[in-house]
């Protein structure tokens, strides 16, 4: 879960991430995430050398399923635009169909109590 609006659960594994392992050992490495990364997740996971992502739900998903909320104010900035402008080649897989209907529900249900 997010911890505030910059330091999103995934940019905040890839820098602890980054400080305890080495970047050849974390481009072997998939990060596993219920949303597409935002522009700032996939960039942080770009520099932690992470050479994996898989995500469950698009981030334009998201914004369908929680509408404009305050504390999650999405970019329309699909994490593919950000990896395709990187000098390595990020390995990106999703969204996943076969979790996607949950992973939205389990979204609007966490956004509705927020």
């Amino acid at each position: 879960c997010n911890i505030d609006t910059v330091n999103h659960a995934e940019s905040t594994l890839a820098r602890v991430a980054a400080t305890n392992f080495t970047p050849e050992f974390l481009w072997s490495c998939t990060l596993y995430t219920a949303v597409e990364p935002c522009c700032m997740c996939a960039g942080t996971a770009y520099w932690a050398n992470i050479g994996r992502v898989v995500f469950g739900m698009t981030e334009h998903q998201l914004l369908e399923a929680t509408g404009d909320h305050a504390e999650n104010p999405t970019m329309s900035v699909p994490s593919r635009y950000v990896f395709d402008h990187c000098q390595k080649a990020v390995e990106l897989i999703g969204p996943v169909p076969e979790i996607a209907a949950e992973t939205v529900a389990m979204q609007k249900a966490f956004w509705a109590g927020r």
